[in-house]
């Protein structure tokens, strides 16, 4: 597969990964040495022994991170030299699809690599290792997200995953182009309306204002989900995905409110509809063709390609004006299926891989934004960097509202709002549809 296949593949990571059905539940496995780390200490050397297999989604598919993944099993290896990874690339499409069979027979990895929240790991607690026993005081206190990981989305629960990373969507701007239509080159909108003006200052003179690719639909779910905090809050979303909030109320339809405004004054491409955004529409803004772009704050689509690309003088970034809370999360997290057969060597492994020598290689050699307290960025590291943590330290954080609904009804609306900005379907239809798709799933 090629580097752009494999982002592409990206899209619907960021937007659901796992759109299979929730996972069957699932006895503890034989095999491998048991024992590990006894309750809240931690993994010895000397106990842990045997094979390791690990299912990583991300591995090979983004290029950065996979630059990480070697590094990080040596280091662990070198650490318990008694265990050997199997470290195994599992493609986008057919993950879902792997990892029900796997929940089904019983049989499998020893570590899965999951999303946050209800888009994957707590739509398969079922058949997942409750982790508590396991988590030293020291990894609760030191690494952030652990609702993500708990059901009810609370930061004290049954934990069925660690988190790993930070990361969120955010929208970019072209210094060099604000400033070539007369814009100011620090630009911090308090309001949607600034963000409007800016884009028609850009077309008056002669720029693109968004570029970008909606072809996938995914990036009309992105600007739903960071419209979502600017009318809603995180209580809101948790009402959405638990059904007190239906996708027919007010609440699912004012979140279009910042799409629908750049749309109408015509500042999104006219050809986005057929622009896939990670083969081609977030290039768009590395060769300088737009003013503003909506993309990521880490992995890909986000300041460390555009840097390269323009110059990181000339990258800026801002977040959604007047939002309640930042929308941001772990990257992913690990978790240890029931069936696991070497829960030892599972335990040893994701307790590393959450450590501070961990997260920080992670960062040096991937570019994943630590969710450890006690890692810092390096102070060469790049603005942007150390401006989208300050983002995370200085606001109140809260996941994505489209990681708190089904999987399917998020692809769905990916599949549906460029139907709605194209004036195939009305609004109320879209939300109908979502309604009656959600209310099926939850049967």
């Amino acid at each position: 597969m090629s580097k752009r296949a494999r982002l592409g593949c990206m899209v619907a990571l960021l937007c659901g990964l796992l759109l299979a059905v929730s996972a069957c539940g699932g006895g503890s496995s034989g095999g491998g040495t048991e024992g590990g780390s006894a309750e809240g200490t931690p993994a010895k050397p000397s106990e842990v022994s045997g094979h390791l297999t690990v299912w990583d989604v991300f591995y090979k598919l983004f290029p950065e991170y996979t630059k990480a993944v070697k590094p990080l099993d040596e280091a662990f290896e070198k650490k318990f030299p008694n265990v050997t990874v199997e470290h195994v690339a599992q493609g986008f499409e057919q993950y879902p699809a792997l990892v029900q069979a796997a929940f089904t027979a019983r049989e499998g990895p020893d570590v899965m690599m999951m999303l946050p929240s209800y888009s994957g790991v707590l739509n398969y607690t079922a058949g997942l290792e409750e982790l508590n026993g396991k988590i030293t005081p020291e990894m609760k206190e030191q690494l952030s997200y652990w609702y993500t990981m708990t059901p009810g989305y609370e930061e004290e629960g049954p934990h069925y995953g660690v988190p790993i990373g930070s990361t969120e969507f955010i929208f970019y701007y072209n210094k060099k182009l604000f400033k070539k239509a007369g814009l100011p080159t620090t630009f911090e909108p308090k309001t949607w309306d600034e963000v409007r003006e800016a884009g028609e200052k850009l077309k008056a003179a002669g720029i693109q204002p968004f570029v970008g690719g909606d072809k996938e639909g995914y990036e009309d779910q992105w600007w739903w989900m960071l419209g979502w905090p600017t009318v809603n809050t995180k209580q809101q979303s948790i009402e959405l995905g638990e059904g007190e909030i239906p996708f027919t109320s007010e609440e699912f339809a004012k979140a279009w409110g910042p799409e629908e405004m750049m749309e109408k004054a015509g500042l999104l491409q006219k050809s986005r509809f057929t622009t896939p955004f990670f083969t081609e529409g977030y290039e768009q803004f590395s060769e300088g063709k737009g003013g503003m772009i909506l993309g990521g704050s880490t992995t890909t689509a986000y300041w460390g390609e555009f840097n390269k690309a323009l110059g990181e003088e000339n990258v800026g970034m801002f977040y959604s004006p007047g939002a309640e809370y930042v929308t941001a999360g772990p990257e992913f997290g690990w978790s240890i299926p029931k069936f696991a057969p070497n829960k030892a060597a599972s335990w040893a492994y994701i307790e590393f891989m959450a450590s501070k020598p961990a997260m920080e290689l992670l960062y040096e050699k991937g570019g994943l934004l630590p969710n450890r307290k006690d890692v810092k960025l390096p102070a060469d590291a790049p603005r942007q960097a150390k401006e989208v943590v300050e983002l995370y330290e200085n606001n109140e954080t809260f996941d994505d509202v489209a990681h708190l609904i089904p999987n399917t009804v998020a692809a769905q609306l990916s599949k549906e709002a460029p139907e709605y900005f194209q004036g195939r379907i009305s609004m109320e239809d879209m939300q109908k549809s979502l309604q009656e798709k959600f209310e099926k799933e939850k049967k």
